[in-house]
């Protein structure tokens, strides 16, 4: 069953519907409808006197003529860079809220040392300082060997991973 929906996208000329005797007529009446409307804007557009629209044709001449043209008169910093900061304004908006909020998580994330009780026999630390304790690596069809590395930075862990058909001495 065909809906309004598809009537109107026929009358439109959008769809092919096939149509009765009932939903011919009301597509008839939406097309009598839009004449009725295109008419009225039609007298409406011809009762304005013909020079309002002159005005209105003169003032839109004359913005296009100062958008096309640079100023003649020197422009100061102040002023050019207040021109700059409109015109660049969401872009500076945006960069400032992002900073704004990388501080806030940098503040939240770090949010200061953990500190320790001498009496306290756990060593509890974050697990981003943990250092990783990898003593064995089961490698299918290779061979893996992991190092742990201590220095005054830190700890690191390189795990490397040799293929069994690799040629030693090459």
């Amino acid at each position: 069953m065909t809906g309004d929906l598809e009537l109107m996208e026929h009358a439109d000329g959008e769809a092919e519907v096939e149509l009765t005797a009932e939903r011919r007529a009301k597509v008839e009446a939406v097309h009598e409808l839009g004449e009725l409307v295109r008419g009225r804007l039609e007298r409406a557009a011809d009762d304005v006197p013909d020079a309002r629209f002159g005005a209105m044709w003169k003032e839109i001449d004359k913005q296009l003529d100062l958008a096309a043209t640079p100023a003649a008169k020197p422009v100061g910093l102040f002023r050019r860079i207040t021109r700059a900061i409109e015109h660049y304004r969401s872009h500076i908006i945006t960069g400032v809220v992002s900073a704004g909020a990388v501080a806030a998580l940098a503040l939240v994330l770090h949010g200061g040392a953990a500190k320790r009780d001498a009496h306290d026999p756990i060593d509890v630390q974050r697990v981003s300082h943990r250092p990783a304790e990898i003593e064995d690596l089961d490698t299918p069809g290779g061979t893996g060997t992991v190092f742990n590395l201590d220095d005054e930075d830190g700890s690191t862990t390189v795990i490397w991973v040799t293929p069994e058909d690799t040629v030693e001495g090459i």
